[in-house]
């Protein structure tokens, strides 16, 4: 079988510069952010793009992000760049605004696909050990909440040990 380009996720970054966000700290692109023009997908770019308690990291073109298995210990949120995910067959595009590894490292599972940038990507680095320690200080609602986007994002049958 052919390797295709199955999904391909992203916010769109040049309607987001249109509306005048080119930079989260800016007094611009905050009343753009309290204005409720930004749909729901905009308005976690925006939350995580500005988010001071992430580290900001940049691949160069062709770098190996995380590979199909290995342990998910680091998750990525897309700031710029694009980049390709390899599952088996299935190949997804992905843009700013998409995350990697976050609902496997919850799950404590390794990545589920091989992710390798296209061109330069900027990112902000999500370590999963600080994760963990706000899954456990979280209010039983919110952990049940996180808990259902796992389970059904991963399709487990099982809760892992994290979210129980």
């Amino acid at each position: 079988m052919k390797n295709e380009v199955t999904a391909s996720f992203g916010v769109d970054i040049e309607h987001l510069h249109a509306l005048g966000a080119v930079d989260p700290y800016s007094q611009q692109s905050l009343d753009l952010y309290a204005s409720g023009k930004l749909v729901s997908n905009e308005r976690l770019y925006f939350t995580l793009w500005g988010c001071a308690e992430l580290n900001m990291s940049l691949f160069e073109p062709r770098t190996r992000i995380c590979t199909a298995g290995d342990p998910a210990e680091t998750a990525y949120f897309i700031i710029s760049g694009s980049a390709l995910g390899i599952q088996g067959t299935h190949i997804y595009r992905l843009g700013p605004g998409s995350v990697i590894g976050l609902a496997e490292g919850i799950g404590g599972l390794g990545y589920a696909m091989t992710v390798v940038s296209v061109g330069a990507l900027q990112v902000r680095v999500i370590p999963m050990h600080s994760i963990n320690v706000t899954l456990q200080t979280m209010s039983a609602g919110l952990r049940g909440i996180v808990r259902s986007l796992v389970m059904r994002t991963l399709k487990l049958k099982e809760t892992p040990p994290l979210l129980k």
